[in-house]
């Protein structure tokens, strides 16, 4: 600990004796081997022949890091286990949940492209009544801290989208819409603040990173301590992996979700890169920060595993607290289906392909999201116009099926109005029909060039027509209430 802390003595009494319990379960580390150390340092070599971003001026960092430090201590003070009593979940997302979501950004939309007055947070901030008057009920929102996805200072709000206090007015205009605001939260690893591992608010020893980290192949690191344990997922070369296991960081991460729940205004989470750590994490923070719904990035186009780690979120035997999961699986199947009019992707047996066609209470349907959606920043306006029929006849699968649909901020706000009135019709017509995440499904052709089904709402039935032959609808007494190109909705 630096002289002139800030931290008060029981916050070093607190990391201390975390530190302890840690340690005594711990042998002497155990250091990679040669053939390791050569293999993890060509394979890192990308990442670490390239400094840490730029630092802001010195003037605007020490205000920042003033405000994170006072921040951090009052979190600590409030909202460690020794003092703070989680409620019980209220969760959204029971079944039949009527739950229609925004992803509130894109790639572009930081302010390394994008340089709106009060940054991206005050675009949210004046687009809250009109994402509400969309049919919308949540925007998911970008990371909050500094480093966004590659998190330095978890305490630090004045980042690539924003500063603290915009950050701050763009929750208050959403709830004040109607809206619940997701926080993106990074929760696999964190960079340092002036190197590869020096974390600050919180601080954390080099024994919290997992002894196969590719920073133990880098010169300068080698011989520091770290945690006995390797990684329990994937690994990301661009930050250091945490060692959940370590009751500090444990500690820290649900007092700082704690801290995002009740004073900044959060009220649930898109758990980033899941894949990195178990499910039976994310279910401790679920209970120690009571969302109102969560939601993983399992990004795998394999239903079982997607399956595997919802069911580890969850407890009790219906796991009606398990975190639900983005449908990468049938969103493969949806893209690939509407790129090739191969409409037989969208059928398992006589359910609906993915997620959806298991456990749709909690799956989270898109179309695109920030990984998925080409990484060009002229893309957005620069789409052809087959591309844009097809995802909007993926939204007409999407917002008629069951699941928990999501739509991306660029389909509804850069794609002209006409792109987005089609969208907000869909959406309508999902909830004046009753459509909800367990709603029933009946294929009535899942073939080359056509797909057609049915949907019971819980006022009115609905029924979906995909692809290029026209030959199919669904009789008399219904009554077409959407079509565009290769696609039609009628209700009952």
């Amino acid at each position: 600990m630096k002289k002139n802390t800030p931290y008060s003595y029981s916050m070093i009494a607190r990391r201390l004796f975390l530190g302890f319990l840690y340690a005594a379960a711990l042998r002497r580390p155990a250091y990679l081997g040669a053939a390791e150390i050569e293999s993890a340092r060509n394979n890192a070599a990308a990442v670490f022949n390239s400094p840490p971003a730029a630092a802001p001026a010195p003037e605007v960092r020490a205000a920042a890091v003033s405000s994170a430090e006072a921040d951090l201590e009052y979190a600590v003070r409030k909202y460690s286990d020794k003092a703070y009593t989680p409620p019980a979940q209220r969760r959204l997302d029971a079944a039949g949940s009527g739950l229609v979501m925004l992803q509130g950004f894109h790639w572009y939309a930081d302010d390394y492209w994008y340089r709106p007055p009060r940054g991206w947070w005050g675009v949210l901030s004046q687009k809250a009544l009109e994402v509400a008057a969309g049919g919308f009920d949540m925007v998911w929102s970008p990371p909050v801290s500094v480093g966004s996805y590659y998190p330095r200072e978890w305490y630090n709000l004045d980042s690539q989208w924003g500063k603290k206090e915009a950050l701050l007015e763009a929750v208050r205009a959403m709830h004040t819409a109607g809206l619940k605001v997701l926080a993106d939260v990074v929760l696999n690893h964190r960079n340092g603040s002036s190197n590869w591992l020096d974390f600050k608010g919180p601080d954390w020893p080099s024994g919290t990173i997992v002894n196969d980290d590719e920073v133990w192949a880098q010169p300068p690191y080698a011989q520091l301590p770290r945690s006995r344990f390797g990684d329990e997922g994937q690994g990301d070369l661009g930050a250091r992996d945490l060692d959940h296991r370590n009751p500090l960081v444990q500690e820290d991460t649900k007092i700082f979700l704690r801290w995002l729940r009740n004073d900044i205004g959060f009220d649930g989470w898109r758990y980033d890169m899941v894949k990195g750590y178990p499910a039976r994490y994310v279910r401790l923070y679920n209970e120690a920060s009571a969302p109102v719904f969560s939601v993983g990035e399992y990004y795998d186009g394999n239903r079982q595993l997607v399956t595997g780690w919802i069911d580890g979120t969850g407890s009790g035997p219906d796991k009606a607290d398990a975190s639900a999961a983005f449908d990468f699986p049938a969103r493969y199947a949806l893209i690939g289906a509407v790129e090739t009019e191969r409409y037989e992707l969208l059928a398992d047996n006589g359910r609906p392909s993915g997620l959806i066609g298991w456990w749709p209470a909690k799956a989270v349907t898109f179309v695109e999201n920030h990984d998925t959606s080409p990484r060009d920043p002229g893309f957005i306006q620069g789409a052809t116009q087959e591309y844009r029929a097809q995802r909007l006849m993926a939204y007409a699968y999407i917002l008629t099926h069951p699941g928990i649909p999501c739509v991306f901020w660029p389909h509804f706000f850069d794609w002209g109005k006409d792109y987005r009135d089609r969208i907000k019709k869909l959406i309508e017509i999902r909830k004046t029909a009753g459509i909800n995440s367990d709603s029933p499904v009946r294929i009535v052709s899942a073939s080359n060039g056509l797909y057609a089904a049915i949907m019971d709402g819980r006022n009115k039935q609905v029924a979906l027509k995909l692809g290029k032959s026209w030959g199919w609808n669904p009789g008399e007494g219904w009554t077409q209430a959407a079509s565009g190109e290769r696609y039609a909705v009628w209700t009952r």
